[in-house]
Protein backbone atom coordinates (compact mmCIF):
# COMPACT_ATOMS: atom_id res chain seq x y z
CA UNK A 1 0.00 0.00 0.00
CA UNK A 2 1.18 3.49 -0.55
CA UNK A 3 -0.73 6.34 0.62
CA UNK A 4 0.22 9.73 -1.04
CA UNK A 5 -1.40 13.26 0.14
CA UNK A 6 -0.58 16.40 -1.78
CA UNK A 7 1.82 14.46 -3.84
CA UNK A 8 3.96 13.77 -1.34
CA UNK A 9 4.47 9.90 -0.06
CA UNK A 10 2.86 9.45 3.71
CA UNK A 11 3.33 5.46 3.96
CA UNK A 12 5.73 5.79 6.78
CA UNK A 13 3.56 7.82 8.66
CA UNK A 14 -0.17 7.12 8.04
CA UNK A 15 0.39 3.27 6.86
CA UNK A 16 0.76 2.20 9.93
CA UNK A 17 -2.81 4.20 11.22
CA UNK A 18 -4.32 3.15 8.26
CA UNK A 19 -3.95 -0.88 8.69
CA UNK A 20 -5.03 -0.67 12.02
CA UNK A 21 -8.11 1.04 11.28
CA UNK A 22 -8.94 -0.98 8.56
CA UNK A 23 -8.50 -4.35 10.90
CA UNK A 24 -10.82 -2.61 13.81
CA UNK A 25 -13.73 -2.42 11.12
CA UNK A 26 -15.90 -5.23 11.00
CA UNK A 27 -16.45 -6.90 8.34
CA UNK A 28 -20.05 -6.91 7.01
CA UNK A 29 -21.80 -8.52 4.23
CA UNK A 30 -21.42 -8.82 0.84
CA UNK A 31 -21.90 -5.04 -1.03
CA UNK A 32 -24.60 -6.94 -2.93
CA UNK A 33 -27.03 -7.51 0.15
CA UNK A 34 -29.51 -5.02 1.77
CA UNK A 35 -29.55 -5.10 6.17
CA UNK A 36 -33.16 -5.72 7.53
CA UNK A 37 -33.36 -2.38 8.41
CA UNK A 38 -34.14 -1.27 4.94
CA UNK A 39 -35.79 -4.32 4.26
CA UNK A 40 -39.67 -3.80 2.13
CA UNK A 41 -41.04 -6.50 4.70
CA UNK A 42 -40.79 -4.50 7.70
CA UNK A 43 -43.81 -2.92 6.11
CA UNK A 44 -45.43 -5.60 7.56
CA UNK A 45 -44.93 -4.72 10.92
CA UNK A 46 -46.52 -1.51 10.90
CA UNK A 47 -49.84 -1.10 13.32
CA UNK A 48 -51.16 2.25 11.76
CA UNK A 49 -51.47 3.84 7.99
CA UNK A 50 -49.32 6.95 9.50
CA UNK A 51 -46.44 4.53 10.62
CA UNK A 52 -47.05 2.75 7.45
CA UNK A 53 -46.38 5.91 5.23
CA UNK A 54 -43.84 7.08 7.34
CA UNK A 55 -41.25 4.00 6.77
CA UNK A 56 -42.33 3.68 3.05
CA UNK A 57 -41.06 7.30 2.60
CA UNK A 58 -37.77 6.47 4.87
CA UNK A 59 -37.77 2.89 2.97
CA UNK A 60 -37.90 4.89 -0.39
CA UNK A 61 -34.90 6.97 0.11
CA UNK A 62 -33.01 4.16 0.16
CA UNK A 63 -34.19 2.29 -3.03
CA UNK A 64 -34.59 5.25 -5.54
CA UNK A 65 -31.05 5.24 -6.84
CA UNK A 66 -30.38 2.76 -9.97
CA UNK A 67 -26.52 1.67 -9.69
CA UNK A 68 -24.23 0.42 -12.36
CA UNK A 69 -21.81 -1.52 -9.51
CA UNK A 70 -20.05 -5.07 -11.06
CA UNK A 71 -22.13 -7.57 -10.24
CA UNK A 72 -21.38 -11.47 -10.57
CA UNK A 73 -22.34 -12.54 -13.84
CA UNK A 74 -23.97 -15.68 -14.13
CA UNK A 75 -22.81 -18.68 -16.19
CA UNK A 76 -23.58 -21.90 -17.35
CA UNK A 77 -21.36 -24.43 -16.58
CA UNK A 78 -18.38 -26.30 -19.30
CA UNK A 79 -16.80 -24.18 -21.89
CA UNK A 80 -19.08 -22.32 -23.61
CA UNK A 81 -20.71 -21.21 -20.27
CA UNK A 82 -17.37 -19.48 -19.07
CA UNK A 83 -16.57 -18.00 -22.70
CA UNK A 84 -20.10 -16.58 -22.32
CA UNK A 85 -19.58 -14.79 -18.65
CA UNK A 86 -16.25 -13.43 -20.11
CA UNK A 87 -17.26 -11.95 -22.83
CA UNK A 88 -20.49 -10.52 -21.07
CA UNK A 89 -18.27 -8.93 -18.89
CA UNK A 90 -16.18 -7.70 -21.37
CA UNK A 91 -19.10 -5.84 -22.57
CA UNK A 92 -20.23 -4.79 -19.06
CA UNK A 93 -17.01 -2.83 -19.34
CA UNK A 94 -17.15 -1.34 -22.43
CA UNK A 95 -20.72 -0.47 -22.26
CA UNK A 96 -21.07 0.48 -18.56
CA UNK A 97 -20.42 4.48 -19.38
CA UNK A 98 -24.16 4.64 -21.24
CA UNK A 99 -25.44 3.06 -18.32
CA UNK A 100 -23.51 5.23 -16.01
CA UNK A 101 -24.90 8.33 -18.06
CA UNK A 102 -28.55 6.43 -18.29
CA UNK A 103 -28.80 5.43 -14.53
CA UNK A 104 -27.44 9.17 -13.80
CA UNK A 105 -30.43 10.57 -14.78
CA UNK A 106 -33.18 7.73 -14.01
CA UNK A 107 -31.45 8.56 -10.36
CA UNK A 108 -32.54 12.45 -11.01
CA UNK A 109 -35.88 11.62 -11.57
CA UNK A 110 -36.38 9.09 -8.96
CA UNK A 111 -34.63 11.45 -6.56
CA UNK A 112 -37.01 14.08 -7.24
CA UNK A 113 -40.58 12.11 -6.95
CA UNK A 114 -39.09 10.99 -3.89
CA UNK A 115 -38.73 14.32 -2.47
CA UNK A 116 -42.35 15.57 -4.16
CA UNK A 117 -43.58 12.09 -1.94
CA UNK A 118 -42.21 13.58 0.87
CA UNK A 119 -43.16 17.02 0.67
CA UNK A 120 -46.95 15.70 -0.43
CA UNK A 121 -46.87 13.95 3.29
CA UNK A 122 -45.40 16.86 5.37
CA UNK A 123 -47.81 18.85 3.52
CA UNK A 124 -50.88 16.48 4.40
CA UNK A 125 -49.35 16.48 7.83
CA UNK A 126 -49.27 20.13 8.05
CA UNK A 127 -52.94 20.57 7.04
CA UNK A 128 -54.06 17.54 9.31
CA UNK A 129 -52.42 19.02 12.48
CA UNK A 130 -54.01 22.33 11.62
CA UNK A 131 -57.54 21.21 11.04
CA UNK A 132 -57.02 19.19 14.19
CA UNK A 133 -56.32 22.38 15.79
CA UNK A 134 -59.11 24.38 14.73
CA UNK A 135 -61.81 21.37 15.60
CA UNK A 136 -60.62 21.42 19.00
CA UNK A 137 -60.55 25.54 19.23
CA UNK A 138 -64.74 25.06 18.16
CA UNK A 139 -65.42 22.26 20.61
CA UNK A 140 -63.84 24.26 23.24
CA UNK A 141 -65.66 27.83 21.92
CA UNK A 142 -68.82 28.56 24.05
CA UNK A 143 -71.90 27.66 22.17
CA UNK A 144 -73.56 31.33 20.95
CA UNK A 145 -76.85 30.24 20.85
CA UNK A 146 -78.81 27.16 22.19
CA UNK A 147 -79.33 24.22 19.89
CA UNK A 148 -82.47 23.87 18.24
CA UNK A 149 -84.63 25.15 15.23
CA UNK A 150 -84.52 28.93 14.72
CA UNK A 151 -88.12 30.91 15.72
Amino acid sequence: MKIIVAGQTRTADLGAAVRADAARRPVGPKPGTLPESISALRLRQMASEADYLAELLRLLRYRDNVDTLPFDIPRKTGLAGGAMARFRAVLWKLLRYQHDRISGRQNMINNLYSSALEFEHQQHQRELCELRDRLARLEARPPDRPEGPAP
